[in-house]
């Protein structure tokens, strides 16, 4: 029984990563192209043009939320090669060694 409470206490982080990392960061990166695109409308032929141009306040939103992703990115590639990195140069990244 201890094994078990063990293991869904330990599946429970892992699972709310996995949503937040695998739907969360394209979710911001939806938000992010919407508050880019201004104000927009569908013509009759299926097109969607952009009417009025986001306000600067707008694009400087979905700028941060652009760099939050790249820095997620960023994050996860450094995560996967921290051991390699650091038989590279011998500095310890992310807590490798």
């Amino acid at each position: 029984m201890n094994d078990l409470l063990s293991l869904i206490s330990n599946i429970i982080p892992v699972t709310l990563a996995g949503l937040v990392l695998g739907a969360g960061m394209p979710a911001l990166f939806a938000l992010a192209l919407r508050i880019s695109a201004g104000r927009t409308e569908r013509r009759p032929d299926g097109a969607v043009v952009q009417v009025h141009r986001a306000s600067a306040a707008a694009r400087i939103l979905a700028g941060l939320l652009f760099a939050v992703i790249v820095l997620v990115i960023l994050a996860g590639v450094l995560w996967i090669a921290r051991e390699y990195l650091h038989q590279l140069t011998g500095l310890p990244i992310l807590d490798a060694g």
